[in-house]
């Protein structure tokens, strides 16, 4: 089964989260970029944060930039999010707004990975599987800036033997 992983990351922690995942279950990886990123470069600020968190809470759809990979090409599709505002960042929620319904890709996104600073994910996961019927398999992970990063690599361990099971 061809499998890739779609992710938006805005400080690379689902980035990382997506690479260590890609790594365990053999998959590759594709990255949603917004045509007008959030960061233009470091890290996140304050108002970036709340930028994001507006553009989720007005259920915004930032223009996405074409994708490098073919979707189409692949049989499964796992897809990763940072929590924004208790739900899927804005970025994401474009994919799964214009693009899905298009493509046929709602079908085939089986499993996916949240996010959050805070470790409240539990919005987020609600979100995904109303939007997405055939999620089944799910995992919350931390932030890097956050104590509860410690169990993301055994979480994400457990997740690959969920999907691959």
């Amino acid at each position: 089964m061809k499998t890739v992983i779609v992710y938006y990351s805005l400080d690379g922690n689902t980035r990382k989260a997506a690479e260590s995942l890609a790594k365990a279950i053999e998959a590759d990886i594709c990255e949603i970029l917004p045509v007008k990123p959030l960061v233009s470069a470091g890290k996140p600020t304050f108002r970036t944060l709340m930028q994001g968190g507006g553009q989720v809470t007005f259920r915004l759809c930032p223009k996405l930039r074409e994708f490098r990979v073919n979707l189409a090409d692949y049989d499964r599709i796992i897809l990763g999010t940072p929590v924004w505002a208790g739900k899927c960042a804005s970025p994401v929620y474009s994919f799964l707004k214009k693009y899905c319904p298009k493509h046929g890709l709602s079908e085939r996104i089986t499993a996916a990975f949240t996010l959050s600073g805070s470790g409240d994910n539990a919005g987020c996961v609600r979100q995904l599987q109303k939007l997405l019927p055939r999620v089944r398999d799910t995992v919350s992970l931390a932030d890097g800036s956050s104590p509860l990063a410690q169990e993301n690599s055994a979480r994400l361990e457990k997740f690959a033997e969920q999907i691959n099971g």
